[in-house]
């Protein structure tokens, strides 16, 4: 399955991470979980609005998880990234 394991970076505005993480990060083990993939969320750099995400997987892994990351954006704040 797959293909060569790849890294990808996704920058979301900060206020959204909690929707990404969810209470006590059970949204974003779940995420890890359905996608197969490696996701980190920074923390924010000092003065910036901004968190990067970086995904690690095969292309299949990291497309599966930015969708689920945006259908959790989208579920608990009706915004997109």
């Amino acid at each position: 399955m797959g293909g060569p394991v790849i890294t990808t970076q996704v920058t979301i505005p900060k206020d959204l991470a909690g929707s990404i993480i969810g209470k006590g990060g059970q949204r974003i083990k779940q995420i890890r979980h359905e996608s197969g993939a490696s996701i980190k969320i920074d923390e924010p750099l000092e003065g910036s609005e901004d968190r990067i995400i970086t995904i690690t997987g095969t292309q299949d892994q990291i497309q599966n998880a930015q969708y689920l990351l945006q259908n959790s954006v989208k579920q608990y704040s009706g915004r997109f990234f």
